[in-house]
């Protein structure tokens, strides 16, 4: 990375910051004065549709909570490399894709022990306190002198970052699995073409607020107090927003989808069930292959940029987490930008199907101007593109899939997907980089190459699985 390059992206990062602070606080007049003259209103219907009041109540609280969830979970996901790279280095990076692979069966079986034990509003609790306690150990040794981040390099615990890799990777795939399932469990197809936006906006804001935690204080009180305060908002604020929910949403409005001929099952599926049940539905499948084929292409990109970073870094935790923290701020706006702007409008005008194959088609655009621009400046906007238009269209155009299908598959199978799903397809992005930084030395032309044959194959998948989701809606049916 050369100085020019470190320059000119500094530049432009710092005239976008600019640019947003001012028009945000352009904003609040404006805003102000279009909601008692009604402009407000009306183009909050134009970009999320229309909203009964008990609805509008019921995403407004399920957005609130995933505001908490998700800016915790970007408060984490900033630190989460500059720890890795402290005690590591972040050229193993890949190593530790591979390995909270396998850490994964073990908190899937975990994950699915405490769905057959506890009510769905109840999992959120057991999940706060297991994680709050996990976070609160982490900081306990993060801050140590001896071994922890005050101490020389050489002193470190290496352990230490592998663990806090590991658990930052899970909180982020098992929490949001939880809040995903509740929602769809909990929600009709036609309101979920609504609702799912409304939620994504709430946490596309918590997640800016959460890189900018990170951002802002890296520097001033340094990473590791930020996992005590992570832990704190997990153990209080989580539990109390979700008593909150069950007791001012109405029951009739916690129903889901209901299809014809449909009887709630009183059989548990286990853990070796809820992974047969995905292997044994095409739709799951599908659904598997869209999750991993994303995660498999933007991770090789990711490890590429984290590299470079902590090039940039120097070896200095408190600037890397600074770093990570503007991308977390720029992925973050980028998404709710394009959702303020209409993008759920639009994903409800072309149809779910559409929206799922826009996808593929524009990270293969990203591929083609990675390989033939392949600077700083440009691998950091591509990150932020990719994850922005992700989040913002990907995502909710995803989670409806879900919808129309059983319990098991809202989940157990889901936990699946979203969590293995997730780690195999970053383990397998983290060994496709592998090979150009083994001894092998594949050419970065030939990792492109590998990456467009997936997208093409995420394509066609993507057309299959709106079919299907259109014919069991349209039929009042059950998928699987």
């Amino acid at each position: 990375m050369s100085l020019m390059d470190v320059s000119n992206l500094a530049s432009a990062w710092q005239i976008f910051a600019e640019l947003l602070r001012w028009g945000a606080l352009a904003l609040i007049p404006v805003g102000i004065i279009m909601y008692f003259t009604g402009h407000l209103q009306r183009i909050l219907v134009f970009v999320y549709g229309d909203f009964t009041r008990s609805e509008r109540n019921k995403f407004v609280s399920y957005g609130v909570l995933f505001f908490v969830i998700i800016g915790i979970y970007w408060l984490l996901r900033c630190i989460k490399d500059p720890t890795f790279s402290a005690f590591v280095d972040s050229k193993h990076v890949w190593k530790a894709k591979i390995v909270s692979l396998l850490v994964v069966f073990p908190l899937v079986a975990g994950y699915n022990y405490l769905v057959d034990k506890f009510p769905r509003h109840r999992l959120f609790y057991a999940m706060s306190a297991i994680y709050s306690a996990i976070f609160l150990v982490l900081w306990f040794f993060v801050r140590n002198e001896c071994y922890g981040l005050p101490a020389a390099k050489c002193d470190r615990w290496a352990l230490l970052g592998w663990i806090a890799y590991v658990v930052i990777e899970s909180f982020g795939s098992l929490m949001v699995v939880l809040f995903y399932s509740f929602m769809a469990d909990t929600t009709t197809p036609e309101a979920g073409k609504k609702g799912f936006f409304v939620t994504q906006t709430f946490a596309q804001i918590g997640a800016i607020f959460g890189s900018k935690v990170v951002a802002s204080q890296s520097q001033v009180i340094g990473v590791d107090k930020l996992y005590v305060v992570a832990a704190l908002v997990i153990a209080f604020a989580i539990p109390a927003i979700v008593r909150f929910i069950m007791w001012y949403i109405p029951k009739e409005e916690l129903a889901g989808y209901q299809a014809k001929g449909t009887v709630e099952s009183k059989k548990k599926t286990g853990f070796v069930e809820g992974i047969k049940f995905l292997f044994s539905q095409p739709y799951l499948l599908g659904i598997f292959v869209v999750v991993s084929a994303f995660e498999v292409v933007v991770t090789v990109f990711d490890l590429q940029f984290k590299v470079l970073i902590q090039d940039y870094a120097k070896g200095d935790p408190n600037v890397f987490g600074a770093y990570t923290g503007d991308f977390g701020v720029a992925v973050s706006v980028l998404a709710l930008a394009s959702l303020l702007l209409g993008v759920g409008k639009i994903g409800r005008k072309i149809g779910l199907t559409i929206s799922l194959a826009l996808m593929p088609l524009m990270v293969l655009a990203m591929i083609f101007t990675m390989q033939f621009i392949p600077s700083i400046g440009v691998v950091f906007w591509v990150m932020v593109f990719a994850k922005g238009v992700n989040y913002a269209l990907g995502q909710p155009s995803k989670e409806q899939l879900y919808i129309p299908t059983s319990r098991e598959a809202k989940y157990k199978s889901k936990a699946w997907v979203d969590t293995f799903g997730s780690r195999f397809a970053k383990a397998s992005g983290a060994g496709i980089i592998g090979l150009h930084y083994s001894w092998l030395a594949l050419p970065f032309l030939a990792i492109s190459g590998i990456n467009i044959a997936i997208c093409v194959g995420w394509f066609f998948t993507a057309f299959y699985l709106g079919r299907k989701h259109k014919h069991a809606v349209d039929h009042n049916e059950v998928v699987c």
